[in-house]
C-alpha cells in the first residue's frame, strides 16, 4: 500500500489545503462569509480582499496569494448597469502578495508539509502585510489612479474607472472618460457605456 507521503496530490488534497487556508485566515480575524471566501470589512463599503489562486501538481498544491480591495458600492453599481449579478468575492483591485513581500513566491503544500504551520504563516502575512496595504488604498482618491493604470487591460477596469469617478462626484470626468473610451473600444465598452451615460444624463 502506498503511504500518504508518496501518493500524488489530487483534488481532494487541494480542497483540504484551501479549507485550511481559509480556516487560518478566519482565526486571525478575517470574516469567513462563505466556505471558500474571506475578507476584512473596512469602512464606507471597502473590504480588504483575499484571493487564493491554486495549481495542482502530482508533487504539490501551489497557493498563490493575492490581496487588494473590494468596494461594494462601485461593484454593485457597474454590474447592475450591465445586468450582471453582484459578487462579493471579485476584487476591485488586487496585486500578488509577493509585490509587497518579496519572500512570497507561492506556497507549496506537499503530502509532507506541516499544513497547520504553513497556513498560519500565510494568514500572518495577510494580517501583517496584506491588510495594511488594503487599508492604504481604501479610499476613492487612492483607488482611482490605480484603476486608471489598468484601463488598457480591459477586464472591467474601464467600467470601474468610470464608476469610481462618478461615485467620487466627478460626473463630468466620468462622462468624458466614458465617451472617449467608447470611441476607442466600442465593441468592448458599449454594454456599459450606453446605460451609464443614460443614467448620468437622467440625473443631471
Amino acid at each position: 500500500m502506498m503511504s500518504d507521503s508518496s501518493r500524488p496530490c489530487d483534488g481532494q488534497f487541494k480542497q483540504h489545503v484551501l479549507l485550511k487556508c481559509y480556516e487560518a485566515l478566519a482565526k486571525v480575524g478575517f470574516t469567513r462569509y462563505r466556505k471558500e471566501d474571506v475578507d476584512w470589512p473596512l469602512e464606507k463599503g471597502f473590504h480588504g480582499w483575499v484571493g487564493l489562486n491554486t495549481g495542482l501538481y502530482d508533487e504539490y498544491v501551489e497557493v498563490n496569494p493575492f490581496v487588494g480591495i473590494h468596494l461594494v458600492p462601485l461593484m454593485k453599481f457597474y454590474t447592475a448597469l450591465e445586468g450582471r449579478k453582484y459578487s462579493r468575492s471579485i476584487a476591485t483591485y488586487a496585486i500578488h502578495l509577493g509585490e509587497l513581500a518579496p519572500q512570497v513566491i507561492g506556497f507549496e503544500f506537499t503530502r509532507e508539509t506541516d499544513i497547520e504551520k504553513e497556513t498560519a504563516r500565510l494568514a500572518r502575512l495577510y494580517l501583517d502585510i496584506g491588510l495594511p496595504f488594503a487599508k492604504s488604498i481604501s479610499s476613492y482618491e487612492s483607488l482611482q489612479p490605480l484603476l486608471q493604470e489598468r484601463v488598457s487591460m480591459l477586464g472591467a477596469y474601464p467600467e470601474r474607472v468610470a464608476s469610481c469617478l462618478y461615485l467620487m462626484g466627478r460626473k463630468d470626468d466620468a462622462i468624458n472618460f466614458t465617451r472617449d473610451f467608447l470611441i476607442k473600444k466600442p465593441d468592448y465598452f458599449k454594454g456599459f457605456a450606453y446605460p451609464f451615460l443614460n443614467e448620468l444624463s437622467s440625473s443631471l
